[in-house]
């Protein structure tokens, strides 16, 4: 009790210094500085009580009484908190959230699909243990009769916080209209379900039975889909002020004067080219740097280089280890999905189109091209470069630019079985 009442004491008078007379102050210092002399000469339960009465009748006539202390003193430890929690991530962590598939598998954006017919999804415990706990979120609607979808409105706001959508349906035996007010799957502000006349209208790939003008029968599934969530992470602020960024470090880095992407944003990429190196991508999906070929004994890459185990080496895979893709190997894994796709359609490959079939590395258009890295700057990939826009395509990024490392995932907890590397909570991903 004595060692608190010291404690405010002396808090309280830093706090009134500049408001209190010189003989006011002069009577607390005199009466903390006895209360302090008696807990260091021994325990004595009397002398301690004097001491302590002496400066509560100090503190009571010297001291200016604050209108309610509590609600102060409240305030005080919450601003004190905030500023805490603000300096740490200032200085030393920062989370973030991985929205894109840049990474993968080493660190997953937001993933979606529809689940399969033999596949169930959870209800209850179960479905919100998967969503806190493993980032796995399902939407689940089914037809409770013969029903035609008609149109889905646009998602509005419920409580400012929460997304609601309405699907409008027509019973075709009854002929009523049916409306379910669903929660929608978002993605950056817009529903994943689409809106707008499902008749001679574009819903998205999400709405079941497309091919059958939207209709359903009782208990046949109208949405039947599974979201994950990206990994987040923390960002280590330090490590770069004490030391240069190094070759297979997980980077953060701004976009701001880097030409080519969007500015203000934080992309994260693996750092793979130092300051006046010279590159190659070549053909086989292996980094040249210098003339050195990084391979699967090179530390970090065991991994990304892992598909190179056979005499004949597999064809590039998005969201795999894979390796690194120049434009040439890109044109080929097109062709691939091409010939894929028209099998499937059976149409002649040269009808397909894909929207995402431009070129993604114009500083590597093949194994030969080189890239000198300029000084002060660094050259960053993604590693899934099947679908990662990086140093191939914008070159190299300025070392002051580059502000933390990827540090440690810290959600989702429980693995994520649908992908390829379920399990990354922790500091293993890497």
């Amino acid at each position: 009790m004595a060692a608190e009442l010291c404690h405010q004491a002396v808090k309280l008078l830093n706090h009134q210094r500049d408001l209190l007379s010189p003989e006011a102050v002069a009577e607390l210092r005199e009466a903390i500085a006895e209360l302090r002399g008696v807990m260091r000469s021994g325990y004595q339960r009397h002398r301690l009580e004097e001491g302590i009465a002496k400066l509560e009748q100090s503190g009571s006539r010297k001291l200016i009484p604050y209108r309610n202390p509590g609600m102060r003193e409240n305030v005080e430890v919450m601003l004190f908190a905030v500023a805490i929690a603000m300096s740490i991530r200032t200085f030393f962590f920062q989370p973030m959230g991985i929205p894109t598939g840049s990474m993968q598998p080493t660190l997953y954006g937001i993933t979606e699909g529809n689940l399969g017919q033999a596949e169930t999804v959870p209800t209850g415990v179960s479905a919100w243990t998967k969503r806190l706990m493993a980032g796995i979120a399902h939407y689940h609607l089914v037809s409770e009769g013969n029903w035609q979808l008609m149109r889905i409105e646009p998602p509005r706001k419920t409580f400012r916080f929460f997304n609601r959508q309405r699907l409008v349906f027509r019973d075709l035996d009854t002929n009523n209209e049916i409306v379910r007010d669903i929660s929608p799957p978002m993605s950056t502000g817009e529903s994943m379900l689409g809106q707008g006349r499902a008749l001679g209208g574009e819903l998205s790939e999400y709405i079941l039975n497309p091919n059958r003008n939207y209709t359903y029968n009782p208990g046949e599934e109208v949405i039947k889909m599974r979201r994950e969530s990206g990994d987040h992470l923390l960002i280590n602020r330090m490590t770069y002020n004490f030391r240069k960024p190094e070759r297979g470090e997980i980077i953060v880095f701004e976009t701001k004067t880097i030409n080519g992407i969007d500015q203000d944003l934080f992309y994260i990429k693996r750092l793979n080219g130092l300051p006046g190196e010279t590159i190659r991508i070549g053909d086989d999906r292996h980094l040249v740097i210098d003339g050195d070929r990084l391979d699967a004994t090179d530390h970090p890459y065991e991994y990304i280089y892992s598909f190179d185990v056979g005499d004949i080496i597999p064809l590039a895979e998005d969201s795999h280890f894979s390796g690194h893709v120049n434009q040439k190997v890109y044109r080929e894994v097109l062709n691939e999905r091409r010939k894929a796709v028209a099998r499937q359609n059976g149409v002649d490959p040269s009808q397909i189109r894909f929207i995402h079939g431009g070129n993604i590395s114009p500083n590597f258009m093949d194994g030969s091209q080189e890239f000198k890295v300029p000084p002060n700057q660094y050259f960053a990939l993604g590693d899934n470069t099947l679908s990662s826009k990086d140093s191939r395509d914008w070159g190299s990024l300025p070392a002051k630019n580059i502000f933390g490392k990827a540090s440690f995932i810290y959600w989702p907890f429980l693995g994520q079985n649908s992908r390829t590397r379920p399990n990354r909570f922790g500091w293993a991903f890497q």
